[in-house]
């Protein structure tokens, strides 16, 4: 048995992993007081997800081989040194868990790499070699397949698609720079455009009411800001798609619900358009075949 961990900007999922397969998830979205101060909360949320995860399932700590983590931002040797969304830098994540738990092997990697490495085991690019994975949720992550192989460069995590500058000058991102991919194009920044022009003074909108309510119902009055929000992450994707010239690109996270809306059919239309690539043959594209479970399956592989 395997734990897998998955450490996201608005909250952690903890689930029970046997072979591949997912047999229970417990979750916690922080509380704003917790988000403040997210160092001091994290590990007695995660040690309160894992007992209540081993407790529902009749089985003891000594039980479980691995535990593995999906973390937002950079990671190197299980050190988080930094991690925009949750404000963390420097904290050695992998040191504290191994404390809490002695007789487990630990292992930390960034979330992109993790959700992309269980669609590709597992998922929608399980028959594909040159692969290009965007995890766009809180925050925007991924990860990148030539021939069939993980790129990950010896120094640590790395390919930050989400913070490649696609506004010079632009709004500051929480990583410190400004006009980011991610500070234009995460569910994050759709989610504060669409609520800003409907007047919306409520930060704990969910994905799925943002999707099906405030875009289904209101598309006259957020009509501007999905045409803007399509036109950087299409700025983003093709520039990446200039790049990797990947077979197929796999969208992850809360982008992956939205197959099936009118804005993916809108991105799909703009990414096929004749001069928005180098090249006009265009990449396949699909959603997360695991969905937000991805990021839990693939820390433990």
């Amino acid at each position: 048995m395997k734990i897998g961990i998955d450490l996201g900007g608005s909250h952690i999922g903890v689930g029970l992993i046997n072979g591949g397969e997912i047999l229970d998830i417990k979750e916690k979205i922080y509380t704003p007081e917790e988000k403040q101060d997210i160092k001091s909360n994290i590990f007695r949320i995660i040690d309160e997800l894992i007992k209540e995860l081993l407790k529902s399932n009749n089985l003891k700590i000594e039980e479980i081989e691995l535990i593995g983590m999906a973390s937002p931002g950079i990671i190197s040797n299980g050190i988080i040194k930094k991690a925009g969304n949750l404000g963390i830098k420097n904290l050695d994540m992998k040191t504290k868990l191994q404390e809490l738990y002695p007789s487990v092997n630990i292992k930390i990697r960034n979330d992109g790499k993790c959700a992309a490495l269980a669609e590709k085991e597992y998922g929608a690019m399980k028959e594909y070699d040159d692969c290009l994975f965007l995890n766009i949720g809180t925050g925007i992550g991924g990860a990148v397949f030539l021939g069939g192989k993980l790129l990950e460069p010896k120094k640590s995590s790395a390919f930050e698609l989400g913070h490649m500058v696609i506004e010079k000058d632009g709004i500051e991102c929480t990583c410190g720079k400004r006009g980011c991919f991610e500070r234009y194009c995460s569910i994050k920044a759709l989610k504060a455009r669409v609520t800003k022009t409907l007047g919306i003074d409520n930060p704990n909108i969910s994905g799925q009411y943002l999707r099906e309510v405030l875009l289904k119902n209101h598309p006259e009055e957020t009509k501007k800001d999905i045409e803007e929000y399509l036109e950087y992450l299409k700025i983003g994707i093709c520039n990446l798609i200039d790049i990797f010239e990947p077979e197929v690109i796999c969208f992850g996270g809360s982008f992956s619900y939205y197959e099936g809306y009118p804005l993916y059919e809108q991105l799909l239309r703009k990414i096929n358009m004749i001069g928005s690539t180098f090249d006009d043959d265009k990449p396949k594209v699909v959603t997360a075949k695991l969905k937000n479970n991805a990021g839990i399956l693939g820390a433990t592989l």
